[in-house]
This record gives structure tokens, C-alpha cells and sequence, in this order.
């Protein structure tokens, strides 16, 4: 890591410990969105995700944590959005089945936590550069890549032809290619509901 960045690094954290609201959106805006995809996995429900994920930030924002550096950081805000949505699953009686379901797939696996982190990163970063697209080309691509829909699907709530779909999705990926690593690629690809 470069001296600069190590220096940003160490003001970024230290702003948090001293309650700097400027570096706390910043990890807000920087985070958010991936972590309440993370936590809509575990618990299958879009608003919950978001009270779960913003008691995290709020927990974060009361309790004042000193973290040695950014990992560990962002091991804080995932197992505490993981332990988060495990308790919601827990209290909520219409989720038993899915609770047991996914404690049971979830059973200390030391791996299985790490390829969530991983997946939410690379989520993390493609809905930074998603955001940073042409506004129906991002929209496309997102609902498309993370939502899942299938090309017509677009189409019909867009209202606008098959072809133009395709042609936005092509364009899409083409800008997300020449931006990001072929590694944050196919990892995507991978983890991507539809691609």
C-alpha cells in the first residue's frame, strides 16, 4: 500500500473513532448498498435488509470502534450485518423454515463466511461502477446482473424493444470491462442470479 493511501487509510479510521460525519457517510455510501444485499440473502426480504444494515451503521456510528485498518473494518460491518439478519431470522416466526435452512448451510464454515465477504465485495465495487454508466444503460445492467430479470422482463417494465436491451446490456458490460479487473469480472459473472 502506498504511503498516501496508507495515510487516507489512517485519517478515514480515525475519523470514525472520533465521530467525523464526513468519513462516516463516506463507509455509509461506500458499503451500504452491499451489505444490504448481503443481508437480503440471509433473510429474503428487501426492507428488513435495510433496517438490519442501517442498525449496523447506527451501532457503528454510537459505539465509536477503533479498527486497525480497513479490513478490519469491513469484517465488522459483515459479521455484524450477518449476526444481525441470523437474530432477525430467529425472532421472526414466518422464517423458520428459511432459518433453519440456512444456520444449517451456514454451520461455522470459515469459508463459507469468506466467500460471502468476497462475493459482497465484488458486488460492493460493480455497484459503484454500475452508478457511474449512462442512466438506462446502469439500470439495465443492474436489473439485468444483480436483480436477475430476464431480457424481455426489461423490455416490458422499461417499455422499450427487446433489441434495445441487448444492445444496452453489450454496451454496459463493454464500459464495466474496460473499468475493472477481468478478475472482478468473472467473479461477477459468476455470482450474478442471470448473466
Amino acid at each position: 500500500m502506498s504511503r498516501k493511501s496508507s495515510n487516507n487509510e489512517y485519517e478515514l479510521l480515525q475519523g470514525l473513532t472520533t465521530g467525523d460525519t464526513l468519513h462516516y457517510s463516506y463507509i455509509f455510501k461506500e458499503y451500504y448498498s452491499a451489505l444490504c444485499h448481503y443481508a437480503e440473502t440471509i433473510i429474503g426480504e428487501p426492507g428488513h435488509a435495510e433496517d438490519i444494515v442501517q442498525d449496523v451503521f447506527e451501532r457503528l456510528w454510537q459505539k465509536r470502534y477503533a479498527f486497525e485498518d480497513l479490513r478490519h473494518l469491513k469484517d465488522f460491518l459483515y459479521k455484524a450485518t450477518r449476526n444481525a439478519a441470523i437474530n432477525f431470522l430467529k425472532g421472526a416466526q414466518h422464517s423458520k423454515e428459511r432459518q433453519a435452512k440456512f444456520l444449517h448451510e451456514q454451520e461455522d464454515t470459515a469459508t463459507g463466511e469468506d466467500l460471502d465477504i468476497i462475493r459482497m465485495e465484488v458486488f460492493r465495487v460493480i455497484y459503484r461502477e454500475i452508478s457511474n454508466l449512462p442512466e438506462q444503460c446502469g439500470k439495465i445492467v443492474r436489473m439485468s446482473y444483480i436483480e436477475g430479470l430476464k431480457n424481455e422482463q426489461i423490455a416490458e417494465v422499461l417499455s422499450i424493444s427487446l433489441q434495445t436491451v441487448k444492445n444496452q446490456k453489450t454496451r454496459g458490460m463493454k464500459l464495466l470491462r474496460m473499468r475493472l479487473s477481468p478478475v472482478v469480472i468473472t467473479l461477477f459473472l459468476l455470482f450474478s442470479p442471470h448473466s
